[in-house]
């Protein structure tokens, strides 16, 4: 097991993900998140293929966090079925992961 990851979320709009960001930064949670504005996902919802446009996360993280990071964001998102999936870093860069390190003692 890594020990750290990066979690992909989709949000609905960019002020709910900013508002998502925000509170697992001041929570100490993760040390960063990247926020990607314009994205039209296609998926499948109640039966037939759908369409909407939606806005990206990725959150930078201790792995050993993410049993806290998850519970967080199903609380403060507005979907039902939340997209939140962890994605264990084989590899980072030594003086970006020192930072996560500090970041989140």
């Amino acid at each position: 097991m890594s020990n750290y990851s990066l979690i992909y979320v989709t949000c609905g709009t960019k002020e709910e993900a900013q508002n998502i960001i925000l509170s697992l930064l001041e929570e100490k949670l993760i040390a960063c998140g990247n926020l990607f504005p314009a994205v039209t996902s296609f998926f499948h919802w109640e039966g037939k293929i759908d369409k909407s446009e939606e806005v990206v996360m990725i959150l930078k993280t201790k792995t050993k966090l993410f049993s806290k990071v998850e519970p967080r964001i199903v609380e403060l998102h507005s979907y039902e079925v939340p997209c939140i999936v962890k994605i264990e870093a084989d590899y980072m860069h030594a003086p970006f992961a020192n930072w996560i390190e500090e970041t989140l003692k």
